[in-house]
């Protein structure tokens, strides 16, 4: 009960609250803010009782809420503080009171057209509805008003002002939490404008739209859940993480508590499992949680269903990947049930033309792969297209995904499954991104799965139509099949281990020159290792002959860029020790390569590996039968015709290299030749016929054949070279004429040849005055090899030039050597 004294207080009061509204009135704009804070001072001294608010309410809130609308900003923004006041902290709870509040809040913050000009005011009039849905939050009094929050809530989500952007969303979360059971007639209306928000360059602004979504569609029928999926699936994409952390929070509240939820998992899934790879070590550690326990629930609310699987959980599987925990089984079923659903969409996404896309989904990929098992099986027919275009993909990211979830999908799939898609595609002519998905599957598949298959696959790839490309690319993921392939082979097959030489070599001999350090003949060793042989020349020994057969066709036709003819040149510099094993199919195919039709640059070349291949004659004919009948039909039907002149600059290369090659296979018929290339246009073949010459005189004084015929028609020609205008040659030559002083035939000192010694040293002494210190040196020890043979006449000689040569000095030295020579 009130007392009298207490109701003439109280009396007193409303007739101040009157007195204090009349200066509303007022033109002052200090008036009527004063006049807000007096009512505010008023209404708090003084505890009115729920009939005195209501008579006063009902008697002055035109005065209260026209400060609303008052033109000036001060005079609004104390009025709503007054308003906020009065309403929140004092009025009590009724409906009477909104019934005039929402009308002026609809006028000035939930049009279409702005009433409220100032953003601050408009933050504060809807920080003031946040307020009223608080305080009548889960009470019969607030659901009239519903419709009225939404279209306010509709308005401001839209606003150009951040803030009041991120206020509306959190308000919108509010009013679904206070009219839980009523909220779901009006919220699919709120979506459109929410989702406008997405796009908002303020991240903050983003993840209250996400959250302001993610309650709305715990409220949506079908309509509202298909409505929502696209723009919240584009904010996976968001840079921000805690924005995609946002997303990965909503998707695992739908798929536990979303009354629909059932029908949409296959919706919900991708946004939720996107997150198990996200960048960022926190949203990946949050997204594993939360799908734990979706995981978990849903294995709870559909136990009687997976009562067996429950009862007889498999084991992991041995060759699971260490690195990677084994999700339980209810993530694993959630995502097997829906596999057909999500396959299908990935598929298509796979190749989109925005690279986002295409990291995420191929990240999507790994996580469904992972859960869906061995069910994934029936979906490769749809799945390994768009793999193929992704293992091509420009972002390396996409790749290194995509050869992740191939790996996982060869641990659970059969081989027998996956290489009836795969194998078919690659018989009709492959790119390097189905070698990319071959090789991933082979190398998750467990090594007693495909051990046998090994044969199969290599033999396959075997083909010349498949081994033989020289895409950069390509090579590399074809190395990563044989790799593989070795790794996984337990039968040492003999065929499959020439598949496997063969695709080595094919690689090797057409290797990009950029990956050459990636392509090695190391690989020939890894072979050997995996047949269980003791090294690569055991490999080559085995296997080069039946490899030599096969690229034996047509070697006429060859050229430089041929795949055969590479396969053949890189044989011969590998082979080593077996290359005297194949002296038949070799010398078959270099009679063909190196015939005169045959193409100029393949000759050249061919000549340019043989000179190499003969610079380890010791090696390469160790275990050679017929060495002399392959030798001989060299030189007689390929080393003498190549020998021949002919005019331009690719002939005089060939010569020089066939000449390189004589250098090791010497023989009486080539000494005219030889001595006719010794005039050759290319300094380098004049050079070599010197030091061939040279070899071809020592060979036949160690077989007491050296005889003065033949001194007397070579001699000549060396000395001619000693005029050479090229100083290599005139070196070379210097160096080889002392050597040919050596174990001169015995009637060369007769009388009868004297004219030719005095010639010899003529020529000689004339060089011996040259002004290269290596030429006179090369001179004088050439007149030492004659002094030794004639000294009487070299004597003589060296007297009558002392007094017309500079190099005295030098006539001294070897005088005085002819001198000591003849005391000896």
């Amino acid at each position: 009960m009130v007392t009298e004294a207490e109701q003439i207080e109280i009396d007193e009061n409303i007739n101040l609250i009157k007195k204090i509204c009349a200066k509303f009135q007022s033109q002052d704009r200090k008036v009527r803010k004063q006049a807000y804070i007096e009512l505010e001072k008023c209404f708090s001294d003084v505890n009115f009782s729920s009939q005195d608010f209501r008579k006063i309410f009902s008697e002055n809130y035109v005065f209260f809420l026209n400060g609303l609308r008052d033109k000036s900003e001060t005079v609004r923004e104390q009025a709503i503080k007054f308003i906020k006041f009065l309403a929140i902290d004092k009025l009590p709870l009724s409906d009477f009171y909104l019934t005039y509040i929402f009308p002026v809040l609809i006028e000035r913050i939930g049009t279409v057209e702005v009433v409220e000009d100032s953003e601050e005011i408009r933050l504060q009039l809807l920080q003031f509805l946040n307020l009223i849905i608080i305080k009548y939050s889960n009470t019969e009094q607030l659901k009239p008003f519903m419709n009225d929050c939404i279209t306010i809530l509709c308005e401001c989500v839209k606003d150009k002002f951040p803030s009041l952007k991120e206020l509306s969303c959190q308000v919108i979360v509010k009013l679904a939490q206070a009219l839980p059971r009523d909220f779901h007639l009006q919220a699919e209306s709120l979506l459109k404008p929410v989702i406008s928000c997405f796009s908002h360059q303020r991240y903050k602004v983003r993840v209250e739209a996400i959250k302001a979504v993610g309650e709305i569609v715990m409220h949506s029928s079908y309509k509202g859940v298909d409505e929502a999926m696209v723009p919240m699936a584009e904010k996976l994409f968001d840079q921000i993480p805690i924005v995609r952390q946002t997303i990965a929070q909503q998707a695992a509240r739908w798929m536990m508590f979303q009354r629909d939820r059932y029908s949409y998992f296959y919706k919900m899934l991708p946004l939720l499992l996107t997150g198990l790879n996200d960048e960022v070590e926190s949203t990946r550690v949050e997204s594993h949680l939360l799908w734990e326990k979706v995981g978990l629930q849903y294995q709870q609310e559909n136990e009687k269903d997976l009562k067996d699987k429950l009862d007889y959980l498999a084991d992991i599987p041995k060759s699971y990947p260490t690195k990677l925990k084994r999700p339980n089984l209810g993530c694993r079923i959630l995502v097997q049930r829906n596999i057909s659903k999500l396959a299908s969409a990935l598929s298509n996404e796979l190749t989109s033309w925005q690279e986002d896309i295409r990291v995420r989904c191929s990240q999507l990929l790994c996580s469904i792969a992972l859960h869906a098992e061995e069910d994934l099986t029936f979906n490769l027919q749809n799945l390994f297209p768009a793999m193929y275009s992704a293992a091509r993909d420009d972002d390396q990211r996409v790749v290194d995904n995509i050869i992740e979830a191939s790996e996982i999908i060869g641990l659970f799939v059969q081989f027998e499954s996956w290489s009836k898609i795969i194998l078919p595609v690659i018989e009709d002519g492959p790119h390097y991104g189905h070698l990319t998905i071959l090789a991933s599957l082979l190398k998750g598949a467990p090594k007693e799965n495909v051990g046998e298959a090994v044969h199969s696959v290599s033999k396959i790839l075997s083909e010349d139509y498949i081994c033989c490309s020289r895409n950069k690319k390509y090579q590399l993921n074809l190395l990563r099949c044989v790799r593989t392939l070795m790794e996984k082979c337990y039968n040492n097959n003999n065929d499959t281990g020439y598949y496997l030489f063969k695709i080595i070599t094919s690689i090797l001999a057409l290797k990009d020159p950029d990956i050459s350090e990636d392509i090695t003949t190391v690989l020939y060793d890894d072979l050997a290792q995996c047949l269980n042989l003791s090294s690569k020349i055991e490999v080559l020994e085995i296997y080069s002959n039946r490899l030599l057969m096969h690229v034996n066709e047509s070697p006429k036709t060859w050229t430089v860029v041929n795949e055969k003819a590479c396969i053949f040149l890189l044989l011969m510099l590998e082979t080593q020790g077996a290359f005297g094993l194949n002296l038949d199919i070799i010398g078959a195919i270099l009679n063909e390569v190196l015939n005169e039709e045959t193409n100029p640059e393949m000759r050249l070349k061919t000549f340019y590996v043989l000179a190499s291949v003969f610079d380890n004659k010791d090696i390469i004919f160790l275990k050679a039968e017929n060495e002399a009948k392959f030798l001989e039909t060299l030189i007689t039907d390929i080393f003498i015709p190549s020998l021949v002149w002919h005019a331009g600059a690719t002939a005089e290369a060939i010569r020089t290299m066939a000449a390189t090659c004589l250098k090791y296979i010497l023989t009486t018929k080539l000494i005219p030749l030889l001595l006719s290339l010794t005039e050759d246009a290319s300094f380098r073949s004049r050079q070599v016929s010197i030091e061939c010459l040279t070899l071809l005189k020592q060979i036949y004084v160690n077989k007491h054949k050296w005889d003065i015929d033949l001194l007397l028609k070579i001699y000549p020609e060396l000395l001619k070279r000693l005029d050479d205008p090229i100083d290599k040659v005139r070196l070379c030559a210097l160096t080889n004429l002392t050597a040919f002083f050596e174990h001169v035939p015995e009637e060369f000192a007769q009388a009868n040849f004297k004219a030719h010694r005095e010639l010899i040293v003529d020529t000689l002494m004339t060089h011996f005055d040259d002004d290269d210190e290596i030429v006179q040196n090369l001179s004088f020890d050439s007149l030492k090899k004659l002094a030794i043979l004639d000294y009487t006449t070299v004597m003589q000689k060296v007297e009558v030039h002392r007094q017309l040569l500079r190099n005295r000095r030098g006539c001294d030295e070897l005088i005085n050597f002819i001198q000591n020579y003849i005391m000896i």
